[in-house]
């Protein structure tokens, strides 16, 4: 009897390489996304306020999300219907925490682009979190590697370049980015705690409905005419909240399950790169050759937090 063993495009297209290829250019497609959304930010602040953006964009992503999420929980091949409401249940309290978190770094973001850091530098500054996050860690014994010490020591020289015009203070709009960092370091943190249990499209959904309420109530107080402005800056919040929000999370969630959690974030790091590119290409914006050697030093100090760590302390045999 004779066997053959045929390769079809279709066999290569399954291999675990493949896969982690296909899901590392969907992280890098995320990143983009991301880093491009600093400029749609940017134009939306110039005719709204951090609250009306905010309420707009995660309204949209919310809605973007409930037919992706009626889509999987159809195909959900899970039949126990408690452990399933459990599910539920952690996705809706996590997706309130997690909103919270999310309305609080948002607006901070919003309030630093508005206050006048460009796109890039208001990419660069925010995904310090990368860096600020094992920090936060130790506070729950998280061990941190040696990679991530250097990153957190050389990092604030690369902000030093990148935020401030000699020795001067940093600018006001540089104190609330990096205020935003650190809140989306706690946030990071939330979503750690409650994913694992939780389901990750509904979990986001309700978050960004939260986010979206809570925006919605303090734009009728501090607001109130921003409603009229809204069509003005659709095409930016369209792009907001369905491409940032819901595109980027979706391409993300689909993602990681080919490929290793840390070359994951790495990748999706590269969305400071991007916003710094889309802010040249797009604003108009071309940053000086102090504000490129801090940014460098700052992306070097990401890629360091995310390379595996070598142990500081070693068990004695």
């Amino acid at each position: 009897m004779k066997s053959t063993n045929k390769i079809t495009l279709s066999t290569l297209d399954q291999t675990p390489r493949m896969k982690t290829f296909r899901a590392n250019l969907l992280l890098l497609l995320t990143a983009i996304i991301w880093g491009s959304a600093f400029v749609a930010q940017d134009n939306a602040g110039e005719i709204l306020g951090a609250f009306s953006i905010n309420f707009s964009r995660y309204l949209i992503g919310g809605i973007a999300l409930i037919p992706l999420f009626l889509v999987m929980d159809h195909h959900d091949p899970e039949k126990d219907s408690a452990k399933k409401k459990s599910t539920y249940r952690n996705s809706v309290i996590g997706g309130i925490f997690c909103g919270f978190a999310l309305f609080a770094a948002s607006c901070l973001q919003q309030f630093g682009i508005n206050a006048g850091a460009d796109p890039g530098k208001a990419g660069f500054i925010t995904v310090m979190y990368i860096v600020i996050v094992p920090l936060f860690g130790l506070f729950f014994k998280k061990k941190v590697g040696l990679f991530c010490w250097i990153a957190v020591a050389i990092a604030p020289f690369g902000l030093y370049f990148l935020c401030m015009n000699g020795f001067v203070m940093p600018e006001f709009s540089d104190i609330i980015l990096l205020l935003c960092a650190v809140v989306f370091s706690i946030h990071i943190l939330v979503i750690d705690h409650f994913s694992p249990k939780a389901n990750g499209v509904l979990m986001s959904c309700i978050q960004f409905f939260t986010v979206s309420v809570i925006s919605l109530i303090c734009t009728l107080i501090f607001e109130p005419f921003a409603f009229t402005s809204i069509p003005k800056a659709l095409k930016d919040l369209v792009y907001l909240g369905v491409m940032s929000s819901g595109v980027a999370y979706t391409l993300q969630i689909i993602a990681q399950k080919n490929t290793s959690p840390t070359v994951a974030s790495l990748i999706m790091s590269l969305e400071s790169v991007f916003a710094m590119v889309f802010g040249a290409l797009v604003v108009r914006e071309m940053p000086e050759g102090r504000k490129i050697f801090g940014a460098a030093i700052i992306f070097t100090a990401v890629v360091l937090a995310q390379l595996p760590q070598p142990k500081l302390n070693r068990n004695k045999e």
